[in-house]
């Protein structure tokens, strides 16, 4: 998962301080309240450190009333290699389910080398995007299989509009 939409660049001194706007925040609840049917049962939830993953993060535990905690790795933020993903990855037991909430253009790199096993995927993670991925055993290069990939738009438009009287 992408984190939610922030407050713009220019008004922090340092990247990792940007937080999530209001709007970010409630969009990224009602995403979250749509998805828990496929978000749960959840067994691990990591978070890059960085002030907007880690909202972002606490919003998904807070919606499906995560029982754990809340991992911050910065191979998640600005340590993130595909290579270093993957070893934290295969750390994890097989069976596991397993949310990581992170950056462009990480998540959008490491879903296709999942997926293609090169990274050659074509993948824009919007803010506050949502891709599942399964794997037989640990996750691998190209072993990965597209489960859905959602943007915030995409699962929004689910909901059920008001009616006009």
């Amino acid at each position: 998962m992408r984190h939610a939409a922030a407050e713009p660049r220019e008004r922090y001194t340092h990247d990792h301080q940007r937080p999530l706007t209001i709007q970010g925040r409630q969009q990224q609840h009602r995403v979250v309240q749509v998805l828990t049917p496929i978000l749960q049962p959840l067994d691990h939830l990591l978070s890059s450190p960085l002030v907007r993953a880690r909202q972002t993060a606490d919003i998904v535990a807070e919606v499906l009333a995560f029982p754990g905690q809340i991992e911050e790795t910065a191979l998640l933020g600005t340590d993130c290699t595909v290579g270093a993903v993957l070893d934290l990855l295969q750390g994890y037991p097989r069976q596991a389910r397993l949310l990581c909430v992170g950056h462009e253009p990480d998540m959008s790199r490491l879903s296709a080398v999942f997926l293609d096993g090169e990274g050659r995927s074509a993948m824009a993670f919007q803010p506050g995007t949502v891709i599942g991925l399964s794997f037989t055993g640990h996750p691998a290069p190209g072993r990965g299989t597209l489960r859905f990939f959602l943007r915030p738009a995409e699962v929004l438009a689910l909901l059920p509009r008001p009616q006009e009287h």
